[in-house]
């Protein structure tokens, strides 16, 4: 065995990841439940394995060397083989996510927050805490930073309305 063919074998690894996000070209992107880094899975492989966003499953990934790579690891095949693989583990919505989440957070939390703590954009922990409110199961605070502004600022979310003004439940 010559020395290159080792390093590239000691590189590549049997990962298991949480697709974050299926985008338009077909390509995924997930974060290795083991390091939280990121993997990018190519359309062949999204395709091939019928990846869906949520799912949690086992991925061979290489170092990602592409020149302008940002994302740590590429995704190079899904593993679906039932007898190796360990029983599936159960997948957690991103709004069951925010709510376990904002459950066990010591008061409020702003929607950035929420997002860098799911690991997501802003964006999507945005709407899973917007559908969580219209549902009641959480309190939203707007906060405007001066008058005549349209928008607020920012968002609070909390699990009771109390939380805002620090009274207990």
């Amino acid at each position: 065995m010559n020395v290159h063919t080792h390093v590239k074998e000691r590189a590549m690894e049997r990962v298991t990841i949480f697709c974050k996000s299926v985008i338009k070209t077909g390509s995924a992107f997930g974060v290795r439940t083991d390091t939280g880094e990121q993997v990018f899975l190519p359309p062949t492989v999204v395709g091939g394995s019928k990846l869906y966003e949520g799912e949690v499953v086992d991925v061979i990934v290489v170092p990602n060397a592409h020149r302008d790579a940002t994302t740590e690891w590429f995704g190079i095949r899904v593993c679906r083989d039932e007898a190796a693989a360990p029983a599936p583990k159960p997948v957690m919505s991103i709004d069951d996510r925010a709510y376990s989440t904002i459950k066990i957070s010591d008061g409020y939390l702003t929607t950035a927050e929420m997002a860098e703590l799911l690991n997501t954009d802003s964006t999507i922990a945005h709407n899973a805490l917007l559908r969580l409110f219209n549902q009641g199961k959480i309190a939203k605070a707007d906060v405007y930073g001066s008058g005549g502004q349209s928008r607020p600022s920012f968002c609070l979310w909390a699990v009771s309305a109390k939380t805002f003004v620090g009274e207990e439940e």
